[in-house]
C-alpha cells in the first residue's frame, strides 16, 4: 500500500512552509481582540518612539506685563521654560505553550480563544496603565509657579449616587475651565466602571427626556455624554484597586510608577493632553516552533510606557481619602 500524500491547509499555494498561513491568520486575530478591548489608546497623546530612549516635551509658562514709566529702559520679561519626560517600560509579554502544532492550528475552536486572549490581556495591561497615569496627573502638582496641577474632587455620595455622579463630571468640567484648560477645543473624557455607568444609565435623571434630550427610554439606556463630556464604560477601570499592596490583580508586575492607591475612587475626567505614552512597538505577534519541546510557542508583544503630560487636565472624582 503507497503512503497518502496529505493535504496542508497551512501552505501558501506551492509554496514550502507548510505553516504560512497559519502564522498570519493568528497575527489577524490577535490584532482584532487588542483593537475590540482597548478603549483609551486614542483618548490622549501617543508617540512613536524610534531612535531614542524617551521623549521630552518643552513646557513654556506665561509672561508678565507692566505698565511703563517714560523714560524707563525696556528690558524685557522672563517666559519660564521646563520639559516633561514619558518613557517606556519594559516590553509586556503575552504568551501560551501549545503541546502540538497540527492540533491547535486546524482546530479552530481552541486556537481563536487563544489568540484572543493573548491581545485582550494586553488591553487590560495598557488601559488599566494609562488610567493610572491619569490619576498620577489628577494628583499632581503644578508645572510652574503660579499655575495649577491637578484637581481631587471628594464626594461620599459618588460611591452610589447618580445625581451625585451627574453633578461631579461637570463640576470637574467647570474645575479644569476654571484653570485655563481649553475644554473647548479638546475633548473631554470620562472613565466610569461599569457598575457605576449603569446606575446613572438608568437614573431619573437620566432618562428624563428634559435633561438629556431624549436618547435614553427604559428601552435603551443609553448614557454617551454628561455636559459635553464623553462617557466611556470599561471593565478595565484601576479603580477600586491598591496597587502599592499589590491587591490588583497585576499584583508586583506593574512598573513601580504605576502603583497608586485607588480604593476609593471612582472617576476620572480628563483631556487628551493629561497624559501621554511612548510608544517603541506596538502590538505584534509570533509563532515560534520548538521541535525540541514538541510543541508551538504563541507570542504577543506590546512596548508602551505613560506618563502625566499636563496634569491640570486631570480630576479624580472619589467618595473618600485613598488612605
Amino acid at each position: 500500500m503507497s503512503n497518502s500524500t496529505p493535504n496542508r491547509p497551512g501552505r501558501n499555494l506551492a509554496g514550502s512552509d507548510a505553516q504560512e498561513l497559519f502564522l498570519e491568520l493568528l497575527g489577524g486575530e490577535v490584532l482584532t481582540a487588542f483593537t475590540t478591548a482597548v478603549k483609551f489608546r486614542d483618548k490622549h497623546m501617543v508617540k512613536t518612539l524610534s531612535g531614542g530612549k524617551l521623549f521630552k516635551f518643552p513646557a513654556i509658562w506665561r509672561t508678565t506685563a507692566s505698565y511703563h514709566t517714560p523714560g524707563n529702559e525696556i528690558l524685557g520679561n522672563q517666559i519660564p521654560h521646563t520639559e516633561i519626560t514619558v518613557s517606556p517600560d519594559d516590553k509586556l509579554i503575552a504568551s501560551v505553550f501549545v503541546s502540538d502544532i497540527d492540533e491547535i492550528m486546524n482546530s479552530f475552536d481552541v486556537r481563536s480563544p487563544y489568540a484572543q486572549e493573548l491581545g485582550a490581556v494586553l488591553a487590560r495591561f495598557y488601559d488599566k496603565n494609562v488610567l493610572r497615569t491619569g490619576l498620577r496627573a489628577a494628583r499632581g502638582g503644578a508645572l510652574f509657579e503660579g499655575d495649577q496641577g491637578g484637581s481631587i474632587l471628594t464626594n461620599a455620595a459618588f460611591a452610589n449616587d447618580a445625581s451625585a455622579l451627574f453633578d461631579g463630571i461637570s463640576l470637574a468640567k467647570e474645575t479644569m475651565d476654571s484653570k485655563d484648560v481649553p475644554i473647548e477645543t479638546q475633548p473631554v473624557y470620562a472613565a466610569l466602571p461599569t457598575a457605576l455607568f449603569y446606575l446613572m444609565a438608568r437614573s431619573d435623571r437620566n432618562l428624563n427626556r428634559d435633561r438629556n434630550g431624549g436618547s435614553a427610554s427604559d428601552r435603551s439606556h443609553v448614557l454617551t455624554t454628561i455636559d459635553d463630556v464623553q462617557i466611556i464604560k470599561s471593565n478595565n477601570t484601576p479603580f477600586g484597586e491598591n496597587s502599592v499592596t499589590n491587591t490588583t490583580s497585576e499584583g508586583a508586575t506593574i512598573p513601580s510608577k504605576y502603583r497608586l492607591n485607588a480604593t476609593n475612587t471612582k472617576a476620572l475626567v480628563w483631556t487628551p493632553m493629561a497624559m501621554a505614552t511612548a510608544e517603541v512597538q506596538g502590538l505584534s505577534s509570533q509563532v515560534v516552533d520548538q521541535p525540541e519541546k514538541q510543541g508551538t510557542l504563541m507570542l504577543s508583544r506590546l512596548m508602551t510606557g505613560s506618563d502625566p503630560l499636563r496634569t491640570k487636565c486631570a480630576v479624580e472624582l472619589r467618595s473618600a481619602a485613598n488612605a
